[in-house]
């Protein structure tokens, strides 16, 4: 923008001036009235309006001021009334009008305040530096991201309130493409205001808590060949292999937008849909973000949702005090209750001790509770020893905090061949590899030793203390002897297609997925 410099004859204050119920119809031409002042426009406020109509309008109404936004500095003639007339066809002294902008689409956008602009005056002249709109305000409703422009100041036009269910921006990367599909067309012009950003589908499909993406694609503007119409794939789980990596018939995902921003908008289609089935084809005509969330409403349980407006019967687990080292301790309890666990058992113990020194025959009561106290404090604090034999033996982590493998049992190292954990996973000292990472609390090992190890104790090593291992192989490893055979020698067998036919490769279309079978039992796909 370029900047004016003289003198301004205004006061520098900012009004809040809201456009209540300005319609496309009201932008006309004002009457010359005969009397008026220039308000200028020099701010970068307006750059993504140019060619747009900014107009004023008095209490009645009627359009006292318009001009054509351009790029660099402005004017716009802001009409008085007509004191000849008995009709209120301009502005009186010190009256502020309304002012709102009309984009070329018809869209009426309310101007709230315009700096430097304190009321009517004849035949003056102030320069407008900056300038706010209304409108919703907030990025979890759907008007905030379709209004077009960002807004200033809330209007309460912030209505539809929208949800992620779960979907996250890093989210929206096909995890793969598979040989079946189904096609969703979208013709709801709705989605073409968020051109240029991201339509996806979204399920969870190994149950394990985790969405992942079934399908994603850009997002075109209305303007596009097929009048904003554009459509997106979802794929089928693959059959021929083990991994599900894609929908089975009938399961509906989660449909949602990627914004620009990085917002993500959840939505479901007004048209009914049966799910998931391959090679179908359906449109979806209107797109609703409104949606019902179902959930356990009742705060009491575990999977309370705030969020839910509808009961889906999934309420489960008892809040409570789940940390065994306070007395409040719930071992019923599914998660922890805010505030549930206040007392330490070693405090307990402690202020109970304190109570023997002024032990009377009023308190003797208390003597059983005491006696409980420090039987349980004694069975949280007291280092608990394990007799290991030579060979295997089945060994239980009794420390309260997770601690690294290779640092707990470095004291012992020359002694063990192997330690491994419930899921096979192991810590092999001659070859340096650490597999287990860190012991669990609760959780029991296999450990084989060379050589008895009698009252052997956890150390207590401090948090985040580990010992890095450098991978290896022991000389006894080396210096065996290599056999061969020519069944070890890795060679293809075969190449099938999907039917199970063999094929020559050579003489397969590009793209058709192909099945390597080799002699060693492993198989392998590919599109050729």
């Amino acid at each position: 923008m370029k900047h004016l410099y003289f003198v301004l004859v205004a006061v520098i204050m900012t009004t809040t001036i809201f456009a209540q119920g300005i319609q496309e119809n009201q932008f006309f031409s004002p009457v010359n009235t005969g009397s008026n002042m220039t308000l200028g426009f020099n701010t970068s406020d307006l750059d993504s309006f140019v060619g747009d109509l900014v107009g004023a309008f008095n209490a009645e109404g009627t359009c006292i001021g318009m001009a054509s936004i351009e790029g660099e500095f402005f004017t716009m003639a802001l009409w008085g009334n007509d004191q000849g007339t008995q009709a209120f066809d301009g502005l009186v002294d010190g009256e502020i009008p309304t002012f709102a902008l009309l984009k070329n689409n018809g869209t009426v956008i309310s101007i709230a305040s315009i700096n430097n602009y304190s009321g009517y005056e004849t035949n003056s002249m102030v320069v407008a530096t900056s300038l706010e709109f209304s409108g919703c305000t907030s990025a979890t409703y759907l008007e905030y991201h379709t209004q077009g422009y960002l807004a200033d100041v809330d209007d309460g036009s912030c209505q539809t309130k929208t949800y992620t269910l779960d979907v996250t921006p890093e989210l929206f990367q096909p995890i793969s493409f598979t040989d079946n599909n189904m096609i969703i067309g979208l013709n709801d012009q709705t989605i073409n205001l968020f051109e240029g950003g991201s339509v996806g589908a979204f399920m969870d499909l190994n149950g394990d808590g985790t969405l992942e993406c079934i399908s994603a694609t850009e997002i075109p503007g209305v303007e596009n060949e097929s009048n904003g119409f554009f459509t997106i794939s979802l794929w089928g789980d693959d059959q021929l292999t083990d991994e599900v990596d894609g929908l089975v018939d009938g399961q509906t995902p989660i449909f949602a937008i990627l914004t620009q921003t990085n917002h993500v908008i959840a939505f479901e289609s007004a048209t009914e849909f049966q799910g998931y089935a391959v090679n179908a084809f359906i449109t979806f005509d209107e797109i609703i973000f409104d949606l019902t969330i179902y959930g356990c409403m009742d705060s009491s349980y575990c999977n309370y949702n705030a969020d839910a407006e509808e009961d889906d019967g999934s309420c489960e687990g008892i809040p409570g005090c789940i940390d065994d080292h306070f007395v409040e301790y719930n071992e019923n309890a599914s998660c922890d209750l805010e505030g549930a666990c206040s007392i330490l058992w070693k405090d307990a113990y402690q202020e109970a001790s304190s109570e023997l020194s002024v032990l009377s025959a009023e308190n003797l009561i208390n003597l059983s509770k005491i006696t409980q106290l420090e039987d349980s404090i004694a069975n949280f604090s007291s280092p608990i020893s394990i007799d290991i034999v030579k060979g295997w033996n089945i060994i239980g982590f009794t420390l309260d905090q997770e601690q690294d493998v290779v640092l707990t049992f470095d004291g012992i190292i020359n002694q063990i061949e192997i330690v491994k954990n419930n899921d096979a996973k192991v810590y092999w000292p001659e070859f340096g590899f650490n597999g287990i990472g860190n012991l669990i609390p609760g959780q029991g090992y296999q450990i084989k030793v060379r050589e008895a190890i009698e009252q052997f104790m956890y150390p207590k090593i401090a948090a985040g203390q580990r010992i890095a291992l450098q991978p290896t192989v022991p000389q006894w490893v080396i210096d065996m002897p290599v056999e061969m055979h020519p069944n070890d020698i890795k060679s293809l067998v075969k190449v099938v297609n999907l039917l199970g036919q063999e094929v020559n490769v050579n003489d397969t279309p590009i793209g058709s997925p192909l099945i390597y079978l080799y002699n060693d039992g492993s198989v392998k796909k590919e599109l050729r």
